[in-house]
């Protein structure tokens, strides 16, 4: 059951998360562009592939479609976005953080953005960490 909740909170904030800029792909690659740390080009081919590479993996985590790969592949995401917003902070830059809103001023705390980034790493190593029950259908490979 925890195995579910943890699936679920993971897979439903990247399928948010991705799905809003998906509807705003010009705003979101204006936002990575302002991080400074890819090369233009680079950051805005990221902004638009990466959103679609959230929600898959959102879908994939709540289908259970493997889990741990799904949980390492999110947990790198994870990683890369709480180096990135270091590096942004550590920059004195004032960009938005671009998570979830793509307001182009303003910007979140970054204890409020690491500190979710590291509740949802959790979720994933949990997943990532621990045993996977089979269905009643299933046989375990010997």
């Amino acid at each position: 059951m925890l195995r579910f909740a943890a699936r679920l909170i993971l897979g439903g904030v990247f399928i948010y998360a991705g799905l809003a800029k998906i509807a705003a792909p010009s705003e979101f690659a204006r936002i990575v562009v302002n991080y400074q740390i890819l090369p233009e080009t680079m950051a805005v081919y990221a902004a638009y592939v990466l959103p679609w590479f959230e929600v898959a993996l959102g879908l994939f985590a709540i289908m259970g479609l493997g889990v741990k790969k799904i949980a390492l592949a999110l947990s790198f995401l994870l990683i890369l976005f709480m180096v990135a917003v270091v590096i942004r902070y550590g920059s004195g830059l004032s960009a938005p953080c671009g998570c979830f809103s793509l307001k182009t001023s303003g910007s979140e705390s970054i204890f409020v953005i690491i500190g979710r980034d590291a509740g949802l790493l959790a979720c994933a190593a949990y997943l990532f960490l621990g045993k996977e029950k089979l269905a009643s259908h299933q046989t375990p490979v010997a």
